[in-house]
């Protein structure tokens, strides 16, 4: 590693300065990035340097980090802005690597007696090839937390630059258009047929290439970038959702809610841009009215026309909001007779299988023939209305005779200029509106990844040496729609190495206390310690560090991932090989052994609804071990033997009893 290079590097011990500084440099504010540990191959190394920031980039022989700013620049320890080349970080980085092959490289070139010149070249040719498959580690990307005020995860995909430039891109876009066919109009009306005039236009025409491909480019990296941030945002809102919140609801509304939030990015984006043109077009085509034979009588129409397009507009999107609460009625009670086909064919008498699927029709079609009116009106009748009412307005001028033919051409240009923008601007309204509705169905989602997490006090003290983990007293729930509380002055204590079976009978309140002991629910009275601390001062994520639990069968899922990726859900940070290792020992001794002999992958096995089929027994096991395998003080398992024959249900036992600190078992009496 070069000097200049050395005094760059953030020593470890400064990790988290560093991070702060480039949070500052990268202009986030107060708000804390997240380091994601990635890998990228050789090949890309040198390439994506200049894009990869913020990042950090850790070079083990020195013990220390390299800040990468956003615009591929370097940030020093001092805080200075320093611009180095990418070869030379690729080349300190990965010297250990490539030490042992450069004198065989340049013994090669030697005896392939390559030009001085061109050695350096054939060199880092050969490196690339050599190496192109080899990770390179060590790399922190550190990017705002999908939480974070979106407008600040909208800059950081550059997605308002884009949009500005974009729109500049469409104005020029129409001027030199309408200067174009100007040209032509003035020298044809004046009776003008040379060809210094065609050559011109010619060059207009043009020069609109490169500016229509800036536009495509910049449509697809805005899409790209705003749909990607959208999409995290609500995936990670699903994440955050209070389990109160879905409990109620079916397999139908949240498959509802899928489709709706796929419908949000797609019409939404699309419309945007629509409309964005639209609005453009109408600007400039109320200037050319105006300047026409119509003058401003013409222009005004147009803007009357608008506000009646905003009406329109506005009765559309009501219907189609009406619309879609029926629609995805019938989708929800759709997939809820699917789901419980079987169930209904048993209970139910032949004559009451499809009882109200018609009335469901019929009222499904009602509606939706009112809203194909309002359709047809926003989208075809609007735009040619236009072309009625600008005639119209027209006419006056035309009777009289005192505007020039040129005036008049300009007139029924801008009319067909804005009966262009109409129909874009229409096609977008209609779009916008549709992923307004959607919104309405999907903003819980955006809205729950702000809920905050409680992030505990910085300055914990030790806790103190006590044999008790968990003391709850005088726990007190009610459900919001319950006067009664399932639970009323609940009491229980867990010391270290305590093995306690809680049995009571179904709807006892078990699997309540069980959600208020990991911290998914809160108590309305009571007091919950975890070594002395209480939820808001340990934190949610220290308290879940603490205690873990594998929940009833019906909240629990396998995932369709690999069986190690479901084993190690709850768990954070990467994992090594010792881990894979440590999950496989508890495996076979919860009797999983077999399954893993049978998985031709093992631990890297497909598993879930697209792969491997895991039996009741397996899945329970599954996530006995999930539970396990978070290390936590305290293991809480609810109901979690009930599906496990004899010589399962004994090796289980003792393998939870073997490797819990403290255990709580709940039981169905």
């Amino acid at each position: 590693m070069t000097p200049d290079l050395k005094t760059l590097l953030w020593p470890a011990s400064r990790f988290s300065d560093a991070v702060g500084a480039l949070s500052r440099a990268s202009r986030v504010g107060n708000i804390q990035l997240e380091a994601l540990a990635t890998e990228m191959s050789y090949a890309d190394f040198e390439r994506r340097l200049p894009t990869l920031g913020p990042a950090l980039l850790h070079f083990p022989d020195e013990d220390g980090f390299l800040a990468v700013l956003a615009n591929g620049a370097l940030l020093s320890p001092d805080r200075k802005r320093i611009s180095m080349d990418p070869a030379t970080i690729r080349t300190a980085r990965c010297s250990e690597m490539e030490a042992p092959v450069l004198k065989q490289i340049q013994e090669t070139l030697e005896h392939a007696e390559v030009p001085a010149s061109k050695q350096a070249r054939a060199r880092e040719a050969i490196l690339r090839e050599r190496f192109s498959g080899t990770p390179i580690r060590g790399i922190w990307l550190l990017r705002l937390p999908p939480g974070a005020d979106f407008w600040l995860q909208l800059r950081e995909a550059h997605v308002p630059q884009r949009l500005f430039t974009l729109g500049g891109a469409h104005a020029i876009q129409y001027v030199l258009w309408i200067l174009a066919w100007w040209l032509v109009g003035r020298n044809v009306l004046i009776g003008q047929a040379g060809r210094n005039w065609l050559v011109l236009w010619a060059l207009l025409l043009l020069s609109l290439v490169p500016i229509r491909v800036l536009i495509t480019w910049l449509q697809g990296r805005i899409a790209i970038g705003a749909g990607a941030k959208l999409k995290q945002r609500l995936f990670y809102g699903s994440l955050r959702l209070e389990p109160d919140s879905i409990r109620h609801q079916g397999a139908g509304q949240l498959l509802g809610r899928v489709i709706e939030s796929e419908a949000v990015e797609a019409l939404a984006l699309s419309g945007g841009f629509l409309g964005l043109v639209a609005i453009i077009e109408l600007v400039i085509a109320t200037f050319v009215l105006g300047s026409g034979a119509g003058g401003t009588l013409q222009a005004a129409c147009l803007v009357g026309w608008l506000a009646t397009t905003g009406i329109v507009t506005w009765q559309y999107f009501r219907r189609n909001r009406s619309w879609t609460d029926i629609r995805l009625a019938m989708t929800h009670d759709l997939v809820e007779n699917m789901v419980g086909h079987r169930t209904r064919l048993a209970q139910l008498p032949p004559d009451r299988w499809h009882e109200g699927e018609d009335e469901a029709l019929q009222r499904y079609l009602r509606v939706s023939k009112v809203m194909d009116a309002s359709t047809t009106a926003l989208i075809a009748a609007m735009p040619r209305g236009w072309l009625v009412v600008g005639l119209i307005s027209l006419a006056p001028a035309f009777i009289a005779g005192a505007s020039s033919t040129a005036r008049v051409a300009v007139a029924v240009g801008g009319m067909l200029l804005a009966y262009r923008a109409l129909k874009r601007l229409t096609a977008g309204a209609w779009q916008v509106a549709g992923a307004i509705v959607a919104w309405e169905r999907v903003s819980t989602l955006y809205r729950s990844a702000t809920r905050p997490e409680l992030p505990g006090s910085p300055d914990l003290p030790p806790a103190a040496v006590s044999a008790v983990v968990v003391d709850a007293r005088d726990l007190v729930y009610r459900y919001h729609q319950r006067h009664e509380p399932v639970l009323g002055g609940c009491s229980v204590r867990i010391n270290t190495s305590d093995r306690l079976v809680l049995e009571g009978p179904s709807g006892g309140g078990k699997s309540t206390l069980v959600s208020i002991l990991t911290g998914l629910r809160e108590p309305d009275s009571g007091t919950l310690l975890i070594d002395g601390f209480d939820l808001h001062t340990l934190g949610t994520e220290r308290w879940r560090q603490r205690i873990a639990a594998a929940p009833q069968f019906h909240e629990n899922y396998v995932l369709a991932e690999t069986f190690a990726f479901n084993l190690f859900m709850g768990r954070r940070g990467n994992l090594r090989p010792a881990d894979l290792e440590q999950a496989e020992v508890i495996c076979r001794e919860l009797g999983l052994a077999d399954l893993l002999a049978r998985m031709p992958a093992g631990m890297m096995q497909m598993v879930g609804e697209t792969g491997w089929q895991l039996s009741h027994g397996e899945r329970s096991r599954l996530y006995i071990a999930r539970a396990l395998l978070q290390d936590p003080d305290v293991v809480v398992l609810d109901e979690s033997f009930a599906a496990l024959d004899p010589e399962n249900l004994q090796r289980a036992v003792e393998c939870v009893v073997k490797r819990a600190r403290s255990l709580l078992v709940i039981a169905h009496r």
